[in-house]
């Protein structure tokens, strides 16, 4: 006999799947409110797992949270009539996971935006990371325009060649790339991974990388530190 337990359990499981499924659709039809976008280029992420990064993979970060900072340039971009290409930007950010499959609950999220940038695709990526599209991250502890420098990044991806990024004086993530086993000479990547608009990624190491601003303080040194292929979009009507 079922044991009211069970039925408690049960019920509790399949509420958690449809709030879920209505997020989703509400996510959904708020990004219809605004243009198309796309954003296609390199990212290098530093973060508080080791460097076996669960969360690649759909599995719980380790201590169940995670705390990252990850700059990105964009080599194709557009929001609405906005040409994006070349753009920088940085994202601070933690989420919380305790088994796999589960869906992250975000707890914080800033964004950084390159100051060289026009003021036409600043005012854009401002709307973009404050908008329907990215509403899932959380709300905002900050949006700011600082200048976003990369450095050695035409090593992207390649095995014992370090590339970093720094955001002013308040974050730099330093990457390095690690081998595979198959061929030491190639990094240790995956692709088609958990975590959805990341087509390939490298497995590394960070160095003397951190986050110091809205009130956090990240120290990453030995922990995971990827080089990312990303493509992402969204929005235009439905």
């Amino acid at each position: 006999m079922t044991s009211m337990k069970t039925i408690h359990q049960t019920l509790k499981t399949i509420l958690t799947i449809i709030a879920a499924a209505l997020g989703v659709m509400q996510t959904t039809a708020r990004a219809a409110e605004e243009p198309a976008w796309s954003l296609e280029g390199k990212m290098v992420s530093a973060d508080s797992c080791g460097v076996d990064c669960h969360c690649i993979l759909g599995g719980p970060p380790d201590n169940g949270l995670c705390k990252f900072f990850a700059m990105g340039q964009v080599d194709n971009g557009r929001y609405g009539d906005v040409k994006l290409d070349g753009v920088k930007f940085g994202i601070a950010g933690e989420f919380l996971r305790k088994i796999i499959g589960e869906m992250p609950k975000n707890t914080f999220v800033a964004y950084y935006i390159d100051s060289s940038a026009s003021a036409e695709q600043k005012e854009a990526l401002r709307k973009l990371f404050t908008g329907p599209s990215f509403v899932a991250q959380g709300q905002a502890t900050e949006v700011k325009e600082l200048a976003i420098n990369f450095d050695n990044l035409d090593a992207f991806g390649q095995v014992g060649k370090p590339v970093s990024a720094t955001v002013g004086e308040i974050a730099t993530v330093k990457v390095m790339p690690i081998a595979g086993g198959t061929d030491p000479t190639k990094p240790m990547t995956v692709e088609n991974e958990a975590e959805a608009g990341f087509k390939w990624t490298a497995l590394g190491k960070t160095s003397n990388s951190f986050y110091r601003s809205a009130g956090k303080d990240y120290k990453f040194d030995g922990t995971s530190g990827e080089s990312h292929r990303f493509a992402w979009k969204g929005g235009g009507k439905k």
